[in-house]
């Protein structure tokens, strides 16, 4: 544990995006899923999500006759909207407020961008996060799934219908306007535009008779996902985005979709995050084998209902 002096909050323009990295990747280290990101990987998360680091809140303190982050708060700003990409304290500085000034930093550096309304998602296992959110405002909009299938479930019955490999950009274009609720912070078409100009991903569409595409997913294939029993390592498979004609069947459009992209990665894990609990597509994964392994909380606070703390 670290010799523990009172940290002091800076905004990220005032330290370097090493400390602003240290002070996430520290207030992560005992969190659920694996959040540490190296240098590469922080700098594609902050492009990713239009997190400016001037826009940020970093937690210092001194250890050992350094200054090391120890926490961070970051804002990613769109227009008139803002999301949190990330909220973390380390452990060993936890219980004395934190949290909360960092959330209310932000909210202040929202304003100042003419930010109305600030996003973000959180475990609904995660009480303590839950908790920090609604003292600073943040209420409740809606239950997010996040799906998964085994490939040890064996394969799904062939479809008819074949994957047409699709340029991701015109997916984006021309079909992204399918989706019938609207979508996280992370998989809005900017987000995905910028995934797509930093690592890539395979757009794939299946067809209506008439040669149209009816439904479309983004992918993005990665090393492993775990080594499951008999010692090979299982590829994952990431569901980045996932849409139906709200105009076709969502039957016939949706399941040989899924079939087809089950098929081409037979031996992947697939994952799709936060989908709306509401969504029409649920019943058809779940008819698929996928099974919901977690849940989160999408929030939201408005900044003229719910304005900065001043006195922090």
């Amino acid at each position: 544990m670290p010799a523990q002096r009172e940290p002091t909050m800076v905004t990220g323009a005032a330290v370097e995006i090493e400390a602003l990295r240290q002070g996430f990747n520290r207030g992560f280290a005992d969190y659920r899923y694996n959040m540490q990101m190296d240098p590469s990987g922080m700098l594609g998360h902050l492009h990713r999500s239009n997190i400016d680091p001037g826009d940020c809140a970093v937690l210092v303190a001194e250890e050992e006759g350094r200054l090391q982050g120890v926490g961070a708060a970051l804002l990613a700003v769109r227009g008139d909207e803002g999301w949190c990409g990330g909220l973390s304290v380390d452990p060993a500085y936890r219980g004395g407020g934190w949290g909360r000034q960092l959330m209310e930093h932000l909210k202040r550096r929202a304003i100042e961008r003419g930010v109305r309304r600030i996003l973000l998602e959180v475990l609904v296992s995660n009480d303590h996060a839950r908790s920090v959110y609604r003292q600073v405002g943040f209420k409740r909009l809606r239950e997010l799934l996040l799906w998964e299938r085994d490939p040890r479930q064996g394969p799904l019955p062939l479809p008819f219908e074949r994957l047409e490999e699709t340029d991701p950009a015109r997916i984006l274009r021309e079909f992204y306007h399918w989706h019938e609720l609207p979508t996280i912070w992370q998989r809005r078409a900017r987000s995905l535009l910028n995934y797509v100009e930093q690592h890539g991903c395979i757009g794939l569409t299946i067809p209506a008779r008439d040669g149209q595409p009816v439904a479309y997913v983004l992918v993005s294939p990665s090393s492993s996902s775990g080594v499951p029993a008999g010692g090979k390592p299982a590829a994952r498979l990431r569901i980045l985005d996932i849409a139906v004609d709200p105009e076709a069947n969502l039957q016939d459009a949706a399941r040989p979709l899924l079939q087809a992209l089950q098929l081409r990665y037979v031996d992947a894990r697939l994952t799709l995050m936060d989908q709306p609990a509401d969504s029409r597509l649920n019943p058809v994964f779940a008819s698929l084998g996928f099974r919901v392994f977690d849940r989160q909380y999408e929030m939201a606070v408005d900044l003229a209902e719910s304005p900065p703390d001043t006195d922090q």
